[in-house]
């Protein structure tokens, strides 16, 4: 080759460097002047950001970044009862390991780590406009989930535009924005009056419990309770299972949930449907499975610890019926979150 032509060589791949110098420059000022944007497109990036923390981050160490921020939640709009004109409303299912988040629910200048928020911004990212996530039940922190429902409105001329395989699109595209820890799955046109809270007609509940003299499975240690030993003692499977039929019928929950968390004249009374007590190794392990038709602020967790209570023969049975008849009231422990996984919630259309 001449010296024209490997002169000419060189400097075409110094432009090129040049070039791409010149785009990462131009890109790394773009995001340190949030101003230059629209606050749409800086609103996206931050979200996009917050979403690569979270799914970077290793257990239980903070997000470098946005220990000092809160949520923006918007009060009200993810409890929309009726889908408003021109709004198609989508219903789905999420799974979640609940260890690392705030429960589901986002609370205005709360934690930017809940399932709902992060849901919100995941999907707010795919579908270039805000969403607001409405949940079936609103998880407390550090409860788990396989079958919580939820759903969220778009515009009808974005229903219209989705390909015909959106389902399946939306489910990858959202698993891969989605930390590890959620996933969601089951995406469905929602009838008009539909509403994944009002329109449940029961939900399931299972607490996992660990009660055998053995150390328990170092791998379900996040999903199941280790009673101390000092309750495994005296521990009896079978009282267990007495003192659980005392829930089973429509009560008043009052002393099992803090008064102060109900919403306006919201009723303390509940329907438990059914509590079953399965003795998954038996010795060893087991789990409380129970049907109701809504829960109230750690009412399934002071309900299984005062199971627990009455299997370990600190409670009878008769105790329970007068906490449960508001006639006295007994001490008892409302058990870790951890051990607790809303398994499903049913409704009329399977779905």
């Amino acid at each position: 080759m001449s010296g024209h032509g490997r002169g000419a060589e060189a400097l075409g791949r110094g432009l090129r460097l040049t070039c791409v110098a010149a785009v990462a420059l131009l890109r790394e000022l773009w995001c340190l002047v949030p101003e230059l944007r629209s606050a749409e497109a800086a609103e996206r990036q931050r979200y996009g950001e917050l979403l690569r923390a979270v799914r970077q981050r290793s257990m239980p160490t903070p997000m470098p970044g946005f220990a000092d921020e809160v949520d923006e939640a918007a009060d009200g709009l993810q409890m929309r009862c009726l889908v408003s004109d021109g709004q198609r409303r989508v219903r789905f299912r999420v799974a979640y390991d609940g260890g690392q988040y705030s429960g589901w629910a986002r609370v205005k200048g709360g934690s930017l780590l809940t399932v709902a928020g992060l849901l919100d911004r995941a999907l707010s990212l795919h579908l270039r406009q805000k969403i607001f996530v409405c949940g079936a039940s609103r998880t407390d922190a550090g409860v788990h989930a396989q079958g919580q429902a939820a759903h969220f409105d778009i515009p009808e001329k974005l229903a219209e535009e989705r390909p015909e395989n959106w389902k399946e699109q939306w489910e990858r595209k959202l698993n891969q924005q989605l930390p590890g820890d959620i996933r969601v799955r089951n995406f469905h046109d929602a009838p008009r009056d539909f509403h994944s809270r009002f329109s449940a007609v029961s939900k399931t509940y299972v607490y996992r419990i660990h009660y055998g003299k053995d150390p328990s499975d170092p791998f379900e240690r996040f999903y199941r309770f280790q009673l101390p030993l000092g309750w495994v003692r005296s521990f009896d499977i079978d009282r267990l299972h007495t003192v659980a039929t005392c829930f089973i019928g429509s009560k008043d929950f009052a002393y099992f949930t803090q008064l102060a968390k109900l919403e306006g004249n919201r009723s303390s009374h509940r329907t438990i449907e059914d509590i079953r007590v399965v003795d998954e190794l038996p010795g060893q392990t087991c789990r409380i499975e129970i049907d109701l038709d809504g829960a109230l602020f750690r009412m399934v967790r002071n309900m299984v610890g005062c199971m627990v209570a009455g299997a370990c023969g600190r409670l009878s049975a008769e105790h329970i019926d007068e906490m449960l008849e508001a006639e006295r009231r007994y001490d008892f422990p409302c058990l870790p979150a951890h051990g607790l996984c809303l398994d499903m919630v049913h409704y009329r259309e399977s779905f």
